[in-house]
Parts: C-alpha cells; sequence; structure tokens
C-alpha cells in the first residue's frame, strides 16, 4: 500500500481527488490549512465545515501543529500531490517534500493558462473603491507575511535552507506587492528562492507543458511531463464506464447545464443579487427556446447560502451532486472559462458563453474553448432575439448524446496512482522537530 499526501490550501480541495481515494494499493491522506486562512477565507472555511461531509482521510493542518516535519512522520507519504502551483501553501508543502526525498505531483485542478499581465476590470472602478481596496486588502498581506515568515523559519531551523536574506526579502516583497505575477509568473528570485519542487505535472495537453515551463522556470527543472485529462475527465470516465449517465437532476429533462465560476466579490449582497439576476435572465432564454429550463452547478467554493439566493432568487434547480450526470444529459452547456466546459466539448455539447459588464467576468482562455463554435450572450443587453434563434438552431442541430467517444481520455488520477504505484518505497529523511 502506498500512501499519497494531498496537500491543498482550501477544505473543498478534497471533492477533486475523491476518485483517488478508491484507486487499488493507494492510501490517501488530505490535509488542507483553511484554520491558517484569515478575513473572508476564514469565514468561508466555516461554511465549508457546515457544507460537507468530510471522510475520515480529511484533516486540517492544524492537526499537525501546522509542521512539515510533524506532518510527514505521521503520514510517512510515499508521495506528495497538489492541485495548483500558484498558492503559496502548495509551494511550501512542495519544497519540504522534495527535501525530504519525497516524490512530487501536479494535478492542475483546474484549466489555468493566465497571461502575463493581470486581468483587468472596470467593475466598480470608482474613486472610493480603489482607495478602500488597500484596507480590504490588509488582512491577507497579515496572512500572506505570516505564513511566507513562518515556514522559512522552519527551513532554516530545519536545515533545509541557507538564510539568504537578500533573495527572501525580495521574495516576501513581490508575494505581498506583485501578487499577480508571484502566483502565475514568478520572477527569477522567486523561482530561486523555492528551487526546483516539482518532479511529474500531470497535465491534460502536452502543449501547456511550455507555458508551465515558461511561467515557473526553475521550479520545474527536470520534471517529467505526463500527458492524460483533467480531473473533470476523470469523473466522466468513470463515470460512463459505470453506465451512471441515466440519473436526471431533480427530474428536469432537456435543460441548459448552468456551470457557476465566481469571483470572491459576486458573494456581496449587491453582486449576488446582480448575479441572480443573470441566471433568471439566461434560464428565461433557454425556456423560451423550448427547453425546461437551467440547473445550476454551484462551484466546490461557494457559500451555501449564496447558491441558495442564487437558485431561489432566479427560480432555477441547483445540482449539489459530485458526478456528472447533469452536464451529461443536459441539452446544453453555459458558463464563462470553466474546466468543466472541457467535458462540454468532449461530449459535443452547445456550449452558451454569457457576459456582462457588471461583474468581473475572465472570458474563454484556452484550447480547445477558444476555438470551440459558441454562443455569445451579452446579458446585459435589452434584446435576446438574435440569440434566441442560435440557441434554437443549436439545440435542434445537436447530436450529443450520452454515448460519447471517451477512448481517447486521460484519466490523471488513474495515471498518477500507476506511477505512485511503480515508485520505490520513500524513505521520508528525519529534520529537527519543529
Amino acid at each position: 500500500m502506498k500512501t499519497v499526501l494531498v496537500f491543498d490550501v482550501w477544505l473543498p480541495g478534497f471533492t477533486y481527488i475523491k476518485e483517488l481515494h478508491d484507486e487499488p494499493g493507494i492510501n490517501v491522506i488530505f490535509v488542507h490549512t483553511s484554520s491558517l486562512q484569515t478575513g473572508q477565507p476564514a469565514k468561508e472555511y466555516q461554511e465549508f465545515k457546515r457544507k460537507f461531509e468530510l471522510p475520515t482521510w480529511v484533516h486540517d493542518f492544524s492537526e499537525f501543529d501546522y509542521c512539515f516535519d510533524t506532518l510527514f512522520k505521521a503520514v510517512e507519504p510515499d508521495s506528495i500531490l497538489v492541485l495548483s502551483l500558484h498558492h503559496i501553501e502548495a509551494r511550501t508543502a512542495l519544497f519540504f517534500a522534495k527535501h525530504n526525498s519525497i516524490p512530487t505531483y501536479f494535478i492542475p485542478h483546474g484549466i489555468f493558462l493566465l497571461s502575463d499581465k493581470p486581468f483587468e476590470s472596470n467593475q466598480n472602478s470608482s474613486l472610493s473603491n480603489k482607495l478602500a481596496k488597500p484596507f480590504r486588502m490588509l488582512p491577507r498581506v497579515r496572512y500572506y507575511l505570516r505564513f511566507f515568515c513562518k515556514f522559512h523559519a522552519q527551513m532554516v531551523r530545519q536545515g533545509l535552507r541557507k538564510l539568504q536574506p537578500l533573495i527572501t526579502l525580495k521574495a516576501a516583497f513581490d508575494l505581498i506587492a506583485r501578487y499577480y505575477y508571484w502566483q502565475w509568473h514568478p520572477n527569477e528570485t522567486v523561482r530561486r528562492y523555492y528551487g526546483p519542487i516539482i518532479d511529474n505535472l500531470i497535465l491534460y495537453d502536452p502543449s501547456i507543458s511550455d507555458y508551465y515551463r515558461k511561467s515557473y522556470g526553475e521550479m520545474l527543472s527536470g520534471a517529467n511531463i505526463v500527458r492524460s485529462g483533467t480531473l473533470d475527465t476523470t469523473r466522466l470516465i468513470r463515470q460512463h464506464r459505470r453506465k451512471q449517465s441515466t440519473r436526471t437532476t431533480e427530474g428536469v429533462e432537456d435543460c441548459a447545464y448552468f456551470i457557476s465560476s465566481p469571483y470572491p466579490d459576486y458573494f456581496t449582497p449587491t453582486n449576488t443579487d446582480i448575479y441572480a439576476e443573470i441566471v433568471r435572465n439566461l434560464n428565461g432564454i433557454f425556456i423560451d427556446a423550448g427547453l425546461s429550463g437551467l440547473v445550476y452547478r454551484p462551484h466546490p467554493g461557494e457559500p451555501a447560502d449564496f447558491t441558495a439566493r442564487i437558485c431561489e432568487m432566479a427560480n432555477v434547480i441547483p445540482d449539489y451532486s459530485p458526478d456528472l450526470t447533469g452536464l451529461i444529459n443536459a441539452k446544453l452547456a453555459c458558463g464563462t472559462s470553466s474546466s468543466m466546459l472541457y467535458c462540454a466539448i468532449i461530449m459535443g455539447k452547445p456550449i452558451v458563453i454569457w457576459d456582462t459588464a457588471r461583474l468581473t467576468v475572465c472570458p474563454p482562455y484556452y484550447e480547445p474553448l477558444l476555438s470551440y463554435p459558441t454562443i455569445l450572450v451579452d446579458t446585459d443587453s435589452a434584446s435576446n432575439d438574435e440569440v434566441l434563434k442560435e440557441v434554437r438552431a443549436a439545440i435542434n442541430s445537436s447530436t450529443a448524446a450520452p454515448e460519447f467517444d471517451i477512448s481517447k481520455l486521460g484519466d490523471p488520477i488513474a495515471d498518477l496512482a500507476e506511477l505512485v504505484r511503480r515508485q520505490p518505497k520513500s524513505q521520508t529523511s528525519s529534520s529537527e522537530s519543529c
């Protein structure tokens, strides 16, 4: 039996890798850092604890005294998996793992191909908002600095790195002053600070390996690239093989499937109402086009009261099921840039992309979504006649069916499990106590 330690920022992250727990010969321990969070994320953590029924293999980092040495001694992992490279928590875990001779793996929990510059939004760009923004960010600044300093001290104390005050100060400054770049396009100093931390990248398309190498440089030095699929395709493949694609979401047939991808600022009362209005308007379009209505797929990170309010105000049905049956049975999919739309493309479903100037929206940015034929809906427009015609035509011409071809799809969970099973038993090195 091989033990895979999955280290993630958020408690809901365990929902992305539940299938790994079913792999033969694999023992999964999921550890998250939610209890370390401050500000709004700390409130969300309490919401997550109420929202999810947690398996016994899910743990908070506090159970290990926020110490990687304690964690590794308790779990004795044969490998460590992270679902993001852009979070400080994941990079820190990878650093400690590499310096304890634990093989490291990365499977993106979504599809992240971010631009070289931050996404500019004109939403709420008033002077008062700009002046208030630094004060709203103070809890997060405090959190990041505290986390960075705490675990840098552990690295030095355990002899895993030298003091290197200049590099350390530059990396810490970049974390606070240039956070977008620190996450998605770290500079040379940040790359040197962490050094090579990944052994295997399991990606849905080999073409994006160049993006990761360009974006993260030395952090990926010597890493092995494994072509596979997304975590959503894992669910799709396994569900299709189990022939579980016949459940209808709460009795709804011939529906549109809305995949929610909210930004945190959607959770304010004003923006929640705007989002609900957008969903309600889309629901009206789909009903007018001949569908029975819209089914709302909440993002795992959405607060439960936010989802409930959206569905109540928009008069739509939520789909809380962890499987993809709702999407499989839907006549079309609707969203902005969610990685789940990749599954809709695989199934050949019509896709509606919505936009608005009233909220921050991330437009499609990855292939094959960029080149896939989609129907664009400006939800701020007073007239939807042309959109209605396009939706009707797409529904009538769609040949998508549950019996789609999965023969060429990759299963990243199965690929990870096979790699871990083949690797020699890990010998975790011992270091000083935290």
